[in-house]
């Protein structure tokens, strides 16, 4: 517990920001430093094709071409493209650019034999939904998962931005849990080769080809649909046996860990109650007031603010105010994260006295 905490809102955070003074968009084709720690890399650096080849080749065809930082099919006889490397579990993150009622795709699990990529490799769509011909949009698992609908309008959810405009996509395959987000909104998750995925299989265009999503690791594949289309930001993380992804960490600081009011009582709690029941007191929210008292005031989740000294040997705390006769108690059955859940006191305490508290009512669990 850190013995000095400070308030502020989210207004006072922005108040007096210029667009000058706001962090610069991060570089094309470059991991941040917390990327970098946490296992990403990149399968294209912005300036060659390392890393790619076509579908059954050992080169690339003149048709794929690194323009302005983005790798781009522009000529036609292109041809589907694959990654170096297979892959397993992973998390690939990339941005694409469709022409105007083009039309592409990303596989994975692809596996090189004599037949096309997606014969192997289940594709996630990639066009032009506005002036696309394929009835399958983009972000779509091919006639296979689809967003659902939007609770407003009724239609199944369409994140993509226009025709000539970059899109994130972001893919995750591993054995317990598949996902596709689009722009940031979360299309749809699976699971391979469940009794849902086998069904779906079954309805599809894929019924027939055995190998179909059944290899469990295999190449990244782009395709070539005749249309221009760009990529770039192409960043893969892989997962271990475990699927726990390492922390954006330089390493561990030697510390301990210490009390920092060791011989601080509750003003009118005990841990034990006279029936020998354990009495339950979660504290929330450590803050002080500008009030030059030297004052700390603790929020507990079930409705009580104590102030006490900030002082490594104080011993007795004040309840300052107590709510819990208005306040959900957490701890009652079926709450979810119910009660006492913020305070913050007015930059000019030390003049008006006044602060503003934000708890969940007893009567209606309306937000008060």
């Amino acid at each position: 517990m850190i013995r000095l905490f400070a308030t502020c809102t989210l207004a006072g955070l922005l108040w007096g920001v210029t667009a000058a003074q706001l962090p610069a968009a991060q570089p094309a084709n470059q991991l941040t430093t917390a990327e970098s720690l946490s296992g990403w890399k990149l399968l294209f650096d912005g300036e060659s094709t390392s890393g790619w080849r076509n579908y059954g080749k050992q080169e690339l065809s003149s048709g794929w071409k690194v323009v302005d930082g983005a790798l781009v099919r522009a000529e036609n006889g292109a041809g589907d493209i694959v990654t170096t490397e297979k892959y397993k579990a992973f998390e690939l993150s990339l941005e694409y650019k469709i022409s105007k009622s083009g039309n592409s795709g990303l596989m994975f699990h692809v596996v090189e034999n004599r037949n096309p990529p997606w014969h192997s490799g289940p594709e996630i769509q990639i066009q032009d939904n506005q002036d696309g011909h394929d009835p399958q949009k983009s972000g779509w698992l091919y006639q296979l998962y689809k967003p659902g609908r939007d609770n407003v309008t009724g239609e199944t959810i369409d994140a993509t931005r226009p025709a000539g405009q970059w899109n994130q996509l972001y893919v995750r395959i591993a054995p317990n849990q598949c996902e596709v987000s689009l722009n940031g909104v979360m299309y749809y998750r699976f699971k391979l080769g469940d009794q849902q995925w086998k069904d779906l299989v079954a309805k599809s265009k894929f019924a027939n080809l055995a190998g179909f999503g059944a290899a469990g690791e295999g190449h990244i594949c782009l395709q070539d649909h005749g249309d221009l289309v760009s990529y770039r930001n192409i960043k893969i993380r892989e997962l271990g046996d475990d699927l726990i992804v390492q922390q954006p960490i330089h390493g561990v600081l030697e510390t301990t860990g210490v009390l920092a009011f060791p011989k601080l009582k509750w003003d009118g709690w005990d841990p034990i109650d006279e029936g020998g029941s354990v009495q339950k007191l979660r504290i929330l929210e450590l803050t002080y007031a500008n009030d030059d008292s030297n004052r700390l005031f603790a929020v507990s989740q079930s409705g009580e603010i104590f102030t006490f000294e900030n002082r490594a040997d104080v011993e007795q705390s004040h309840l300052f105010l107590n709510l819990k006769s208005k306040v959900s108690q957490w701890s009652s059955p079926g709450a979810n994260e119910q009660g006492l859940l913020g305070l913050a006191l007015h930059p000019d305490f030390k003049s008006n006295g006044q602060l503003f508290v934000s708890y969940t009512a007893r009567d209606d669990d309306r937000t008060v």
